[in-house]
């Protein structure tokens, strides 16, 4: 089976942290850490697409910033050859938690694609997403049965109608 169906993205190493070899390490928005990390193991792709895999020696957080060491990486001259790398967990680990988010899904009304969801928000009273179409304009549809049909998440698809007050 294609190893890269059996991952998922997590985040990205931003910076160094300390002179030993860790890392500052930035998840994606919407995901969790759920797990200890400590011997697991974390995929590292680089620019040019090729996947290195590495143990965590270590895990933990520093004044809310995640902060990660890998078995191996063991001065900050060999850790600043990794910046800006994606992470990858292994799906089967379950390390990760997602939240929910409509952000990307595309906004079809009448077969037509509008634009697509750039934003999210609760007002209080109900969800709203907020499209971006094709022509750059931007507004925000509340997500009730007035305006919403279906949403499809396997597609990442919001069927609407009525959409035309709020342009």
């Amino acid at each position: 089976m294609n190893l890269d169906k059996q991952l998922l993205k997590v985040g990205k190493l931003k910076s160094t942290h300390g002179i030993k070899g860790e890392f500052k390490f930035w998840l994606d928005d919407g995901i969790y850490i759920i797990d200890d990390l400590k011997d697991k193991q974390i995929f590292l792709k680089d620019l040019k697409n090729n996947l290195d895999v590495y143990l965590i020696e270590n895990f933990h957080e520093v004044a809310n910033k995640l902060v990660i060491k890998f078995k191996g990486i063991d001065n900050i001259n060999d850790a600043l050859n990794f910046i800006g790398q994606e992470v990858f967990f292994k799906i089967e680990d379950n390390l990760i938690e997602h939240e929910e988010t409509l952000i990307d899904f595309k906004l079809v009304v009448n077969n037509n694609t509008i634009g697509t969801v750039i934003d999210e928000m609760f007002n209080g009273a109900q969800d709203l997403v907020k499209i971006k179409t094709n022509d750059n304009k931007q507004f925000w549809v509340p997500c009730v049965d007035e305006y919403v049909i279906e949403i499809d998440y396997d597609n990442k698809i919001i069927y609407a109608k009525n959409i035309e007050i709020l342009i």
